[in-house]
């Protein structure tokens, strides 16, 4: 678990939603090899209007392309707080701890280095914060062409405001959205133990980290954008994504403490099931022991589920081993990975 900061610098303890709302907002972008996407996310950034201080964090992952000096160059006339963290590559999540420890307003805004905020979104969020009492925000995930020049350039819907009644249910089945679409107050982020470092996304690890921890305001339309072509995105990295995606569940039914045994038993089927679609559409026998402990789940489900998730990890990798290649691990992306 990731060590938090002192919270008590930034004045959250003890405050209203009102008062946290106004003090303001961190802006937290992950970049590795995102130059060509840049000028983009910054505009996006720009664009984002709001009766609240911000920061801006960007933390360069150990790009080997430009991409820091890229922004340095872009922010320079900006009048808000920039920083710029380099650090050698470390994967997102490490990266995104990163930003969020030198943070110092109450709120974090998460960005992907090659994602757009909608217009308007990040007030929004916080505006459905605050109005249900919240500490967590969070919307839809959109996709943007690459091709387009001004992709922001269009009407944007009002954005529809409801409570996610059950947050952990719907991560664990699915990871919808991306953390570009999360607007978070620091102290739930740190007391949920920020990103998980021993992944190298911090998508749906966060995601049940956050939802474990509490409930949220969702909006019912997107708040950020991906690049529709970008096939060296970690996402595109099928198996990788995949193990990792398991990974994160075995995780959470392993080391929550108190989950709600119908939370495990989803978790369980869930990994499963996952395990027995990916090794049929790579090739693998349709009768295989992915398929019969799929099986066997919907039958019963064990005290401790997490060993049979473990097992499931062994559908996402080439040699059928358990044991994550070390090319997956945080810290070990090439230049040709993004």
């Amino acid at each position: 678990m990731s060590k938090a900061p002192d919270l008590s610098r930034i004045g959250l303890a003890g405050q209203s939603f009102y008062d946290i709302a106004v003090s303001g907002i961190s802006f937290i972008a992950t970049i590795y090899n995102k130059r060509a996407y840049l000028p983009r996310v910054l505009d996006a950034l720009q664009r984002q209007e709001g009766p609240f201080e911000r920061e801006f964090m960007f933390v360069d992952d150990g790009s080997t392309d430009g991409s820091a000096d890229l922004i340095a160059e872009l922010t320079a006339s900006w009048r808000d707080k920039v920083v710029i963290l380099r650090q050698a590559n470390s994967g997102a999540s490490a990266a995104t701890n990163a930003g969020a420890r030198r943070a110092s307003l109450p709120w974090l805004k998460l960005v992907d280095g090659d994602d757009l905020l909608v217009p308007g979104a990040t007030a929004k969020l916080l505006e459905a914060a605050t109005a249900l009492g919240q500490t967590l925000a969070y919307g839809e995930l959109g996709t943007y062409p690459f091709s387009d020049p001004d992709p922001l350039a269009r009407e944007f819907q009002p954005l529809p405001v409801t409570t996610e009644r059950d947050g952990l249910a719907r991560f664990i089945r699915n990871c919808p959205c991306n953390s570009s679409t999360i607007l978070v107050s620091a102290e739930r982020y740190w007391q949920a133990g920020g990103c998980d470092t021993r992944l190298v996304s911090p998508d749906q690890a966060l995601f049940l980290r956050l939802f474990a921890a509490g409930g949220a305001a969702r909006i019912l339309l997107p708040v950020a954008l991906a690049p529709d072509e970008a096939p060296r995105r970690l996402s595109e990295q099928r198996r990788r994504s995949r193990y990792e995606s398991v990974l994160a569940l075995y995780y959470l039914v392993s080391e929550t403490p108190r989950l709600d045994p119908r939370y495990a038993a989803l978790a369980y089927r869930r990994a499963l099931s996952r395990a027995v679609r990916f090794h049929r559409s790579h090739g693998g026998e349709f009768f295989s022991a992915h398929l019969g402990a799929y099986l066997a789940s919907l039958v019963r489900v064990p005290d401790n589920p997490g060993p049979a998730i473990y097992r499931a990890l062994a559908a996402f990798t080439e040699d059928g081993s358990t044991e994550r290649p070390a090319a997956w691990k945080p810290g070990a992306l090439h230049p040709r990975e993004t």
